[in-house]
């Protein structure tokens, strides 16, 4: 049981967190805060083989490096609340999991709003909206991905 805890863990939640980082790491701008901080803890090096021979993106490669990391990263939020409340019995169980679609779908509206820094993209919204409920679907106790039947994990 530990086990398919620790897997899951890995697979839904710190896999596409990582992977989320890496897409960031090579192709976003290196003016972004976080590449200041890879220079104070001496990560320049790394960083720099990371993105070598990164090229500006576009067409899909648009879409990669600036929709899919919010995607993964709403994905794993999600993925971590489902986990974590999977066997509460509150009303607040069907709340948490939310919480990534409401922060990633909110950051895009509060940008179409004003109200967040960042321009608005339909696309990064629906992504969002995909990759929450995906992780829903695909994390759900009564939902076997492999099988592609319903059942208790």
């Amino acid at each position: 049981m530990k086990r398919n805890r620790a897997l899951f863990i890995v697979c839904h939640v710190l896999a596409p967190v990582i992977a989320g980082g890496l897409i960031y790491v090579r192709w976003r701008d290196a003016n972004l805060l976080m590449f200041k901080w890879f220079r104070a803890w001496g990560l320049e090096t790394a960083v720099g083989w990371l993105r070598a021979g990164a090229s500006e993106p576009s067409g899909w490669s648009f879409w990669l490096a600036y929709s899919l990391p919010d995607g993964l990263w709403v994905y794993a939020l999600t993925a971590l609340m489902v986990f974590l409340w999977r066997d509460s019995r509150s009303p607040m169980k069907f709340l948490w999991p939310s919480l990534g679609l409401l922060l990633g779908a909110g950051s895009e509206l509060g940008q179409l709003a004003g109200v967040v820094p960042g321009s608005f993209d339909v696309i990064d919204l629906m992504v969002c909206l995909f990759a929450a409920v995906a992780a829903m679907l695909l994390t759900s106790r009564k939902f076997n991905a492999r099988t592609l039947s319903y059942q208790g994990v």
